[in-house]
């Protein structure tokens, strides 16, 4: 019995430490692709509808 719940531990940390990589590897990607003027421009709207729901409340 003991095995066993070592055996699912370890194959969970396994799986928790696959995912966290490929999550940052998705965000490196996603990083690189926002350089460009429409990147900026997407920025800007953020930074715009963030300014809006402080100066609103919501």
């Amino acid at each position: 019995m003991q095995r066993m719940l070592i055996v699912i531990a370890v194959l969970a940390t396994f799986v928790i430490g696959t995912s966290a990589s490929q999550a940052q590897n998705s965000s490196a990607q996603i990083e690189a692709t926002r350089k460009g003027p429409v990147a900026k421009l997407i920025e800007l709207e953020r930074r715009k509808n963030e300014w809006l729901r402080q100066k609103f409340g919501r």
